[in-house]
């Protein structure tokens, strides 16, 4: 029959297996074969025919006739295809028992998963040069009223994407940026541009001697900080995001304690 494989291909869908489907369809189409018969007309090995009988039997999609010779007929469609069905209703509905279950075990801890913090979801190490600079990008764009940075050697702000737009965009909405330098920045063509560049975007600028670190602080509420090992000496820093309002304000009093004794850019 032309459309018998799909008729295979649908019924091992619905749970037969290949040599089940083959065997079913090839009954279907003749009141009753013999198991040699049946073998040949499915092309389902000979061997493995009463297996697969039986597995049919035992489904109910077949049944054996009487008689000197055993034969086998198949089971009308509707009621054979109504059995399997059924088989998968009550798989379903046990998986649907088992699915409750499961959300009613899990939901409790889900909700009080969501109460519980990290002691250190607010702290963020950025160990790649890269990610750095991208982090620094963002919470500067989404600044609202100030930015306090202390810019030490080496020079980050080339690396610095979105910062100038930033300045200005603060600037212009009467926000404030300002940045003290290391005195040698002065000493590097290519960064003393940058911070005049800077300047003509709208910060304000002083130079001191020495900073203790690159640093910046955002709104009262955001800090990247740059730490220098102290074992690897300079070659070496780690780079921390955290957004604690009380750790900025404090570093934000060691930032006017420097801004108060630096100079302004010659």
């Amino acid at each position: 029959m032309a459309d018998s494989e799909g008729w295979h291909r649908q019924l091992t869908d619905l749970g037969l297996t290949g040599y089940e489907a083959r065997a079913y369809v090839a009954l279907v189409s003749r009141s009753r074969y013999t198991a040699a018969q049946l073998a040949r007309e499915s092309r389902v090995p000979r061997q493995r025919i009463y297996d697969v009988l039986s597995g049919l039997t035992e489904r109910g999609l077949v049944r054996a006739l009487p008689g000197r010779v055993a034969r086998y007929a198949a089971v009308d469609p509707a009621s054979a295809i109504e059995r399997l069905m059924a088989a998968h209703r009550v798989t379903f509905s046990q998986l649907e028992q088992t699915t409750a279950r499961l959300v009613e075990a899990l939901v409790p801890a889900w909700s009080h998963g969501r109460d519980e913090t990290d002691p250190l979801d607010y702290v963020e190490v950025l160990r790649d040069r890269e990610v750095l600079s991208e982090r620094i990008d963002e919470i500067q764009a989404e600044a609202q009223r100030e930015i306090l940075a202390m810019a030490k050697l080496p020079y980050l702000i080339s690396q610095n994407r979105s910062g100038l737009a930033t300045t200005r965009r603060l600037a212009d909405a009467g926000g404030r940026v300002r940045c003290v330098y290391e005195r040698g920045a002065l000493e590097h063509p290519e960064m003393l541009a940058d911070i005049r560049r800077y300047a003509a975007a709208g910060e304000q600028a002083r130079i001191a001697t020495t900073v203790p670190m690159r640093m910046w602080i955002v709104d009262g509420a955001r800090v990247v900080m740059s730490l220098r090992d102290p074992v690897a000496g300079s070659t070496s820093t780690t780079n921390i995001l955290i957004e604690h309002p009380a750790l900025a304000q404090c570093l934000t009093y060691a930032f006017e304690t420097i801004w108060a004794g630096a100079e302004a850019v010659g």
